[in-house]
């Protein structure tokens, strides 16, 4: 069943088992822990309604690796973004032609008030032009370039999300333990479930978790999530998107 956070309230009231808990996904943990996300205001609203009610939020270890892979992707372009305002002076040819289109793609996206990232294919383009390999006299220009503008925003930014959005991580001692589970999620049902919607096979892990958890909520702002959730036999089990 799906629900609505303008009607939050009143689903809590007709459904108290919702008290038990719920699961977030990415898209959530990132639309609350970056003020330029589409979501960003509605997951506000979702993380202080789950706190006013008591009820506790968990994600998971694939959660995590993909909530750090987009603040990766988003937090290296900010880097290279601040390296070219700091070096621009410096620089010439290929290397500062393409940090400077960086740098106008990156001001369109902030004046739209949009959320700038880049894929794996154009960071491993930046990383050939810093120079990835290890030099003879230290590390790569690569290397130096993390160290100083991209490593320390990405250390804490996960521990950050935690304890703002009072997240708990559900771990493999939960799952043995049997607190939120009856059986062990297997990968033969996730594969079930990305053949029948063809989503993602991250996205597809995360529903199958939901599924097989005690859990009855879960929160999303990926509309294939939900509509895969919706389409599929997730008896008793409720999704809350935007």
């Amino acid at each position: 069943m799906e629900l609505k956070i303008s009607d939050f309230e009143n689903s809590v009231e007709n459904y108290p088992e919702l008290k038990q808990g719920c699961i977030v996904d990415t898209n959530v943990l990132f639309a609350g822990s970056y003020p330029l996300d589409v979501h960003n205001d509605w997951a506000d609203e979702v993380f202080k309604s789950l706190n006013r009610f008591g009820i506790r939020a968990y994600t998971n270890l694939n959660v995590r690796s993909e909530f750090l892979d987009l603040q990766r992707r988003v937090l290296i372009p900010e880097g290279l973004v601040g390296f070219y305002e700091d070096f621009s002076e410096s620089l010439e040819g290929k290397f500062y032609e393409e940090l400077k289109y960086l740098n106008r793609k990156a001001k369109t996206a902030r004046d739209e008030e949009r959320v700038f990232k880049l894929n794996d294919s154009e960071i491993k383009k930046f990383m050939e032009l810093f120079g990835h390999e290890p030099g003879s006299d230290g590390p790569s220009g690569w290397t130096a370039f993390c160290k100083s503008y991209f490593s320390p925003y990405i250390s804490n930014v996960w521990d950050n999300a935690v304890t703002n959005l009072k997240i708990n991580f559900l771990g493999t001692r939960e799952i043995e333990s049997k607190e939120f589970f009856e059986k062990h999620p297997s990968w033969e049902n996730m594969i079930a479930i990305l053949g029948e919607s063809g989503i993602g096979s991250a996205d597809a892990m995360i529903l199958n978790l939901f599924k097989e958890s005690t859990l009855p909520l879960l929160i999303t702002a990926d509309k294939a999530v939900k509509n895969t959730m919706l389409n599929s036999s997730f008896s008793g089990k409720f999704v809350l998107c935007p």
